[in-house]
């Protein structure tokens, strides 16, 4: 049993066995001072002091989830977490909370670090073509897949259409577009539509946010 003493308040712990064969009589090891143990004080003021301490307990606890879902909000809002998920664990724990959460998350940009390391068309059947090639992200951070564009042009150089593809649109089931653009790793990409015909030219661009 926890008791206190009535002159210096100090705290100590006790035997129940101890203090029925004394008759509930104790002396104070910090001052010495005698005093007759009210069990049913003390088990009262122990069960108030367990309270406090839990309430504190919690209050700590509330303070600490109130203090993580601040940081939380500031890393969503200011996209730093696409700094962090440069690395494959935190990318990984990223993408399975947002998926038990059924959100996707928002990476940043695309910016202009990006680039196209390579192009090429190929003519396919009912004079259509194909263009397939590489992306990478130069950049520090996981971005956003960005839109490509496909110009085509006539012998003159005069452009006869725009076409635009999305990153679910060019994108193999290898590299889902919902996991962000990882930098370093050269991303291939097919561009096919009904729209994408035979033209004597050719430009593909990538389309970047401000």
């Amino acid at each position: 049993m926890e008791i206190s003493c009535p002159r210096c308040e100090s705290t100590f712990i006790s035997d129940d066995k101890a203090l029925r064969e004394h008759h509930y009589r104790v002396k104070c090891s910090v001052c010495h001072h005698i005093f007759h143990v009210d069990v049913a004080a003390e088990a009262a003021r122990a069960g108030s002091s367990l309270g406090r301490r839990l309430g504190r307990f919690l209050l700590i606890l509330a303070i600490i989830l109130l203090v993580i879902a601040l940081i939380g909000q500031i890393l969503w809002w200011t996209r730093s977490y696409s700094y962090a998920a440069t690395s494959a664990p935190v990318r990984r724990f990223l993408l399975r909370s947002a998926e038990q959460l059924d959100i996707t998350i928002p990476w940043p940009g695309p910016n202009k670090d990006i680039r196209i390391l390579n192009s090429q068309v190929t003519p396919v059947a009912d004079h259509l073509a194909r263009i397939t090639g590489n992306i990478e992200n130069v950049a520090n951070q996981v971005q956003a897949y960005p839109v490509i564009e496909v110009t085509l042009s006539n012998v003159y150089g005069v452009p006869i259409a725009h076409l635009h593809f999305t990153a679910t649109q060019y994108l193999s089931a290898e590299f889902p577009a919902r996991a962000g653009f990882v930098p370093g790793t050269p991303v291939p990409f097919v561009l096919s539509s009904p729209a994408l015909t035979e033209a004597a030219g050719y430009q593909v661009t990538l389309l970047s946010r401000p």
